[in-house]
């Protein structure tokens, strides 16, 4: 097998792991902040900085993953 073609599948695969996972961790920080928010309504604005800290760190993560997918692109 051709290294481009190598690296490009690993890149594929990277990116498509990362950005699942990704979604599906953001998915779940929402369904628990809005249970939280539906059980607890009088801390509902710290719960949702909480959530939008969580989301915004699984995002970096996912970001990450597209970084070394191009990385391997490159290559």
């Amino acid at each position: 097998m051709n290294v481009k073609v190598a690296s490009a599948f690993a890149a594929m695969l990277v990116i498509g792991v990362g950005a699942a996972f990704a979604s599906m961790a953001m998915a779940r920080i929402a369904k628990a902040a809005l249970e939280g928010m539906t059980r607890q309504p009088e801390v509902s604005r710290t719960i949702l900085t909480a959530m939008l800290i969580a989301c915004a760190l699984v995002e970096a993560l996912c970001i990450y993953a597209l970084l070394v997918a191009i990385l391997l692109v490159s290559k």
